[in-house]
């Protein structure tokens, strides 16, 4: 008898692998793998993580509050200058 992972065990790899019965997988890795459609990138629109300091993302707070637009907005103007800079298309809004 398997025992069932408890706390935070329950959410990682290990702790699943520990409530699955144990087959042999190296003949289903390949078949999924090349079976598994991509999800992510896929639409029309692409989420994106940006990380910053949390002094940074004061500021960048602060400055979207004062001009009333979001952190999004505001990314996106930005990059968008930047590719005008360089003589290139800027993003769409």
């Amino acid at each position: 008898m398997t025992k069932k992972p408890i706390g935070l065990a329950a959410f990682t790899k290990q702790g699943r692998q520990a409530e699955q019965p144990a087959e042999d997988t190296s003949t289903n890795v390949p078949e999924q793998a090349e079976t598994k459609e991509r999800q992510r990138g896929k639409g029309d629109v692409v989420a994106l993580t940006l990380r910053l300091s949390r002094d940074d993302w004061q500021r960048v707070h602060q400055l979207a509050l004062s001009e009333g637009i979001s952190i999004q907005k505001l990314a996106v103007e930005g990059l968008s200058k930047m590719f005008e800079e360089k003589g290139l298309k800027g993003l769409s809004p």
